[in-house]
């Protein structure tokens, strides 16, 4: 069966003290254009190690965070990392894409 959607990008998101990976069409970090589709929202770690698989798998990864609360898929994300909630505990992925 074919895949729906082509994971070949994906960004780990972090959200205060949780995390999310979704996949992507492109890495616009604006609400629209991107047609993100989560794959899992979990602890820090547990996601990180997710995107490092994408990434095995060949996959391009970008890190971002939104100090947003509740579904964040089609809210403003930034690479601005260390404005983020909780910066000092991300161990960020970048595989494929510019930090």
């Amino acid at each position: 069966m074919p895949m729906k959607h082509n994971p070949a990008r994906a960004v780990l998101v972090y959200q205060a003290g949780i995390a999310n990976v979704f996949t992507v069409d492109s890495f616009n970090m604006q609400p629209f254009g991107r047609n993100a589709r989560r794959l899992i929202q979990s602890d820090f770690r547990t996601c990180e190690s997710f995107a490092r698989g994408m990434s095995a798998a060949g996959c391009k990864v970008a890190s971002a965070h939104c100090n947003m609360a509740g579904d964040i898929v089609d809210q403003l994300w930034s690479t601005l990392l260390d404005a983020a909630p909780f910066s000092d505990q991300f161990r960020p992925v970048w595989e494929g894409v510019a930090a």
